[in-house]
């Protein structure tokens, strides 16, 4: 398993967030279950610069590829959803 940013992950990829940066920049995103030991996956990830959606904790969230740069992610070795 390898470690990546959120926003590198493709849509179906999944795994358990290892890391957040720079806490008070998410802290909306920690708030919804976005922290450290959290299972997510990806659902869809829009073009060019614009936002993903996420699953985590049962729900789903849009996230700014901006802010998905600042959780790191230990990625599931299959596309099984963990979320």
């Amino acid at each position: 398993m390898s470690v990546k940013q959120l926003s590198e992950l493709g849509p179906a990829e999944c795994g358990v967030i290892e890391r957040v940066d720079t806490p008070e920049e998410v802290m909306a995103l920690v708030q919804m279950g976005c922290c450290i030991g959290s299972s997510v996956e990806v659902r869809h990830v829009a073009p060019a610069d614009g936002p993903m959606a996420i699953c985590t904790c049962g729900r789903t969230l849009s996230v700014r590829k901006e802010a998905a740069a600042h959780l790191w992610v230990r990625v599931a070795a299959d596309s099984a959803s963990v979320a």
